[in-house]
């Protein structure tokens, strides 16, 4: 296999088990690396559906589906993700259950002799009823016995949605565990075919959320990248509403002598422009801040791996809007 091949094997083997642990925020970041490493995976893809906002988990699977149209489990993961979404939701709701109209009581039209019969029967019984209540209560404890299953508990998307028993969505055949592994749509339902993936249109933008250390571009409202990003170490890294102002294929940092490949501008501080950029290269040629994305480490910048810079840097054009927020 190739570097990148192997390197892609590695993340994902580790998103896999933090997506075990409910590492769901580490999941997502071994997967997102496993991707830009190998696009032509489907595995990742699947994993980051699985970690995802519904909608956000619909984009991810008509990638997977264009990678491998055949795919069984790309099929599953989007018929149990159009699931999650409201209107499916809305739509899956049980009608109202209306009760059947209750017939009038008869119970005035008994005769005084045979109401006190009645009452004569309850007394008889009631002074028996310890004696056949302990008989009951040791005959269901006996049956229970008997007859007792255990199950695993699993976990749902809501507490009030009952899950039928279609196939339910697993992103890898290695593990079970995901973070709302049990949904399918109702019975009633005929599956959605796989959608065919389409170019998105609309005016490009990209968001960079610094709680998150993560970069979402959009076209239009369709989220085309999710990258693992760094942004300024002790905040140091602006919030607003910028655009690119220019795009250097590899820009050079004097105070500090590395050179950052992929530079995008995005605005000033000062006498300097902070941008965008691959990991920075150093004069030995080594890569700065390597295995660090995801945290906070850079100057002030925003630090994506080599590859999704590259990816970055292609796609966006002079004055595509950036907002950076918390």
């Amino acid at each position: 296999m190739t570097p990148n091949l192997n390197a892609a094997e590695e993340s994902l083997q580790k998103a896999r088990l933090s997506l075990r642990d409910k590492d769901y925020v580490s999941a997502r970041r071994w997967a997102e690396e496993a991707a830009s490493l190998a696009p032509h995976l489907e595995d990742p893809l699947l994993i980051l559906a699985a970690v995802s906002r519904p909608q956000v988990s619909v984009q991810y699977l008509q990638r997977a589906l264009e990678l491998n149209p055949t795919s069984k489990r790309a099929q599953q993961g989007m018929v149990w993700a159009q699931s999650r979404l409201p209107e499916r939701i809305e739509e899956s709701a049980p009608a109202p259950v209306v009760p059947p109209p209750q017939k009038k009581s008869t119970f005035w039209r008994m005769s005084l002799p045979a109401l006190l019969i009645t009452i004569l029967l309850v007394s008889v019984v009631w002074a028996g009823f310890p004696r056949l209540s302990s008989f009951a209560q040791s005959k269901a404890t006996s049956t229970v016995t008997a007859t007792q299953q255990h199950w695993a508990q699993a976990q749902v998307i809501k507490p009030t949605y009952t899950p039928s028993p279609t196939p339910t969505f697993t992103p890898t055949p290695t593990f079970t565990a995901t973070p709302t592994p049990t949904a399918t749509l109702p019975p009633t339902k005929t599956p959605i075919p796989s959608p065919t993936w389409s170019a998105p249109t609309g005016q490009k933008r990209v968001l960079v959320d610094i709680s998150e250390q993560h970069m979402y571009v959009y076209q239009g409202n369709t989220l085309v990248y999710s990258f693992v990003a760094s942004t300024g170490m002790n905040n140091a890294t602006a919030t607003g509403h910028f655009s690119v102002l220019n795009k250097i294929p590899s820009a050079y940092g004097s105070t500090w002598n590395i050179w950052m490949p992929y530079w995008l501008g995005i605005y000033w501080a000062g006498t300097l422009q902070n941008g965008i950029h691959a990991l920075p290269i150093m004069p030995s040629g080594a890569e700065l801040w390597a295995g660090y994305l995801g945290s906070p480490i850079s100057y002030g910048c925003i630090v994506l791996s080599s590859y999704d810079a590259q990816l970055l840097y292609n796609w966006v054009d002079v004055g595509t809007p950036v907002d950076i927020q918390w």
